[in-house]
């Protein structure tokens, strides 16, 4: 198998990802609002990281880190930048020896709660220590968008005016990987200061898809139609910024961003989108990779984690 393909073998013969000789550690799990629970995941192997480069009078740039060796670079913790990504190696995998290995029981329709995320254990140890919060969404996808495709979201003149962008070649957005987005952004108002704000969805697969096994994804694409919905498992990020134009006041919109790397489900994704069904997720967000600032109506910079909590909270599908 190609890259994390592992995660995902023939869908009739699978056991969900890959072993590990250890037994799965004991998680404290806390629900933090309806459908979002909280983890502490107390030790970490690291294979998957978010890393934080300090640059002195900048902003901090954020990576994704794949078994040590960085391989994008997701965007920074500027208070008003927007969410993008680098593909700085290819996070092809040169190997097929299973890491991990999770119960074909995450695939039951079932609510996110303590014993759904115990079983995603041995997924969740591989992460680095610290805390996560889990929850379901869904997204109906379009794409997949090349580096240079016009078509994407960060080609559109709303995008480059809101951030002060003149061409997005040039910035570098996106360069040298492809993705999929949400066909429509989520909408959220905000009457006290007349903003209207729009969520934009963003996947980005860790296997590119020249990779994939066109007999898996017929399968999947076969049962979707039939009525089932697989999770998707993905490394997830919330980025909120505020543009200086919204701070003043001379901009009434606002966007802002969820987007995450696929963990398992590439061939799923691929077959959500040719059924045109929304795909489902399963994602642990990484707090270290996001960022959540508040408009003037939504109270001080201290509640800004309750509000990424509610906001994530009306995330859950349909």
């Amino acid at each position: 198998m190609n890259g994390l393909q592992w995660w995902e073998e023939a869908p009739e013969a699978r056991e969900d990802t890959v072993t590990t000789k250890s037994e799965p550690q004991k998680l404290e799990v806390a629900t933090v609002a309806e459908g979002v629970v909280k983890v502490k995941v107390p030790q970490g192997k690291g294979f998957f990281k978010i890393a934080i480069e300090k640059r002195h009078g900048e902003s901090n740039s954020l990576y994704l880190e794949v078994n040590g060796a960085r391989k994008f670079e997701v965007g920074n913790d500027c208070n008003t930048c927007h969410f993008w990504f680098k593909m700085l190696q290819d996070p092809h995998l040169p190997t097929n020896k299973k890491i991990a290995n999770l119960p074909k029981t995450i695939q039951l329709p079932r609510p996110v709660d303590e014993s759904l995320v115990q079983e995603l254990a041995p997924l969740l140890e591989l992460m680095e220590k610290g805390e996560y919060l889990v929850f379901e969404t869904s997204v109906n996808l379009t794409g997949p968008y090349d580096s240079d495709d016009e078509a994407s979201y960060f080609f559109q003149s709303e995008f480059m005016e809101l951030w002060d962008i003149e061409d997005p070649k040039e910035e570098g957005l996106l360069s040298g990987w492809e993705h999929y987005e949400g066909g429509r952004p989520r909408v959220f108002r905000h009457p006290e200061t007349g903003v209207v704000e729009k969520q934009f969805d963003f996947v980005i697969p860790l296997v590119p898809r020249s990779a994939l096994k066109e007999e898996y994804i017929k399968i999947y694409q076969q049962m979707i139609q039939n009525g089932d919905r697989p999770r998707v498992l993905m490394l997830g990020m919330y980025q909120r910024g505020i543009p200086e134009a919204v701070k003043k006041g001379t901009i009434k919109n606002l966007h802002s961003f969820m987007a995450g790397f696929l963990l398992d489900g590439h061939h799923k994704v691929a077959a959500y989108r040719r059924a045109g069904v929304p795909a489902k997720f399963l994602v642990i967000l990484a707090p270290k990779a996001s960022k959540y600032h508040l408009l003037k109506d939504e109270g001080p910079a201290a509640k800004a984690q309750a509000r990424l909590e509610e906001r994530l909270a009306t995330l859950k599908p349909s």
